[in-house]
């Protein structure tokens, strides 16, 4: 296996995420006929500005195989009050939402997410190692939790992170913006 580096993302990096990015959105596959069997993130028309955010809180983190950035993780350590329609679903409803027979709402947790590996570099390894460096920066700051949200059209990332990240399924959801698993794992 080859080693993969973890390092915080500065605005150096912007050019680089957007770019994966956009090769690698919901809508852009549709467009350019590509399947969506290899996974995908969810679109945003704003995705430059808001990355712009999250580099500025430090909550953006880089994997590189050799020097190479091959793929991203955001870490959201503040609540949302604003976002995608299922950011808000979670927040109005984490006391109903269940993690290990505890509600959301009860535990301290981050938004893990999304989370991009560029095509060429995976089955690699750099998903698991951004998810592990995710749980050990979340323990360090004694969170409780991190929780996430995966389009139901893309088993390849529910597959990933139940299956092989060990993260648990908290609900499924139907919005007017699609159909979402909730997704959770308790930092131990």
């Amino acid at each position: 296996m080859q080693n993969i580096v973890i390092r915080q993302c500065g605005h150096e990096d912007e050019s680089w995420m957007n770019t994966l990015y956009k090769q690698n959105s919901k809508q852009a596959l549709y467009q350019l006929g590509k399947s969506l069997d290899e996974g995908f993130v969810q679109d945003n028309a704003h995705f430059d500005q808001v990355m712009k955010q999250w580099i500025e809180i430090g909550a953006v983190y880089a994997a590189e195989i050799e020097g190479d950035p091959v793929g991203f993780l955001v870490i959201q350590r503040e609540r949302a009050q604003h976002g995608p329609e299922i950011i808000q679903y979670i927040s109005s409803h984490e006391n109903i939402l269940i993690l290990q027979e505890r509600a959301l709402s009860d535990l301290h947790y981050a938004g893990y997410g999304p989370v991009l590996v560029s095509p060429h570099a995976r089955g690699k390894g750099v998903a698991k190692a951004l998810h592990d460096h995710a749980l050990h920066i979340l323990k360090a700051e004694k969170f409780d939790a991190m929780v996430a949200f995966v389009d139901a059209e893309n088993p390849t990332s529910l597959k990933i992170h139940v299956d092989a990240l060990d993260m648990q399924i908290i609900d499924k959801v139907v919005l007017a913006s699609g159909q979402f698993f909730i997704i959770g794992q308790v930092i131990g």
